[in-house]
């Protein structure tokens, strides 16, 4: 419970003790809905994405499960918490492979195999509700 005090300076001094409360809390709902964007993400391609990949493929990774080859790329998504926002992707070396399988890159043979977009709309609800407090 805020006090409204006649003396400016106080009240002043109140208000922005509130200001900064708001935003701490602000950043870390942020980054707790980027760590849970993030497990989103993982868990997706760790269960396997659509669609499969082509037999020649697999011979040569040794593995059916599309963008999992050495856990590079996994250890690369992540978040940042830029102010009022969080950007949740992935970081470094592997940005580029995510965003072919992303997207897809129909000139190298690579269909569309969301990972991130996907994972954000389906979770919208959870996020809303951790961005919210609730």
């Amino acid at each position: 419970m805020i006090h409204i005090s006649t003396d400016a300076d106080d009240t002043h001094r109140k208000l922005k003790r509130l200001q900064d409360r708001l935003r701490e809390d602000t950043h870390d709902r942020l980054d707790v809905a980027g760590v849970f964007l993030e497990g989103r993400m993982v868990q997706k391609i760790e269960t396997g994405l659509k669609p499969p990949l082509k037999a020649a493929t697999i011979r040569r990774k040794g593995s059916d499960v599309p963008l999992f080859d050495t856990g590079e790329l996994l250890s690369q998504i992540s978040h940042e918490t830029n102010g009022d926002s969080v950007d949740v992707g992935v970081f470094g070396s592997r940005a580029k492979i995510a965003r072919h399988h992303e997207f897809g890159a129909p000139a190298a043979g690579i269909p569309e195999r969301s990972f991130i977009r996907s994972a954000f709309r389906e979770s919208q609800r959870q996020i809303r509700k951790i961005l919210s407090g609730k």
